[in-house]
């Protein structure tokens, strides 16, 4: 007894701490041992994504799990013309192959394994009144010093990053696209690109 209660204390605790770092659960499938993180940015006709029901994901997640690809989720912007989506698999050629079954383009793909900050996987990030969401892309060196960012009202939700940390993205919640370049500007670590992505897709 003593035992279960503090099993369900601890996991308590636990989701007490994800929800007040912005985070819940989506019940998301967990990846199978052996496979990558992998980030595939694609990019749509307009009203492409519009007709993306229940139905729609679960022929995509039947033809990707013949080739033990997880899909996680998908940014995207305002109009769901441009995605960044998320996934587990074994394989680059296993992620391109289940885009291939599902009828999507692959504009880029790259592998992402390293966690600058990790968040449980399965994780859905609720944006505070007033946010937006962004998407920072960085190359080099990840040294990013982000204890600046509250200054501009900014925090980090998630980030993820190649193996050697060449690459990296980076999501961050701001109240205005000014406030996240300048809080990357701050950051002594040179961007790339940033992109609005307010909406996010799930596999359920």
């Amino acid at each position: 007894m003593k035992n279960s209660f503090c099993t369900a204390l601890l996991a308590s605790t636990a989701l007490t701490i994800l929800a007040s770092a912005g985070v819940s659960l989506a019940g998301e499938p967990t990846p199978a041992p052996g496979t990558t993180r992998y980030l595939v940015e694609r990019t749509f006709p307009a009203g492409a994504l519009d007709g993306v029901d229940a139905a729609a994901k679960k022929k995509v997640n039947a033809n990707n799990s013949t080739l033990n690809v997880t899909w996680e989720k998908s940014y995207a912007n305002a109009n769901k013309t441009k995605t960044y989506c998320v996934y587990d698999a074994p394989s680059e050629a296993a992620v391109r192959e289940a885009a291939k079954l599902n009828g999507l383009p692959v504009d880029s793909l790259i592998a992402i394994p390293s966690d600058l900050k990790a968040e449980p996987r399965g994780a859905i990030q609720e944006i505070g009144k007033g946010q937006h969401r962004y998407l920072v892309k960085r190359t080099g060196a990840a040294n990013v010093k982000g204890d600046g960012d509250a200054r501009f009202g900014v925090s980090l939700l998630t980030s993820y990053a190649t193996k050697d940390r060449s690459t990296s993205f980076w999501v961050y919640g701001a109240p205005s696209f000014s406030a996240v370049e300048s809080a990357a500007k701050a950051s002594g670590s040179p961007f790339e690109s940033i992109v609005e992505i307010p909406e996010t897709l799930y596999p359920n």
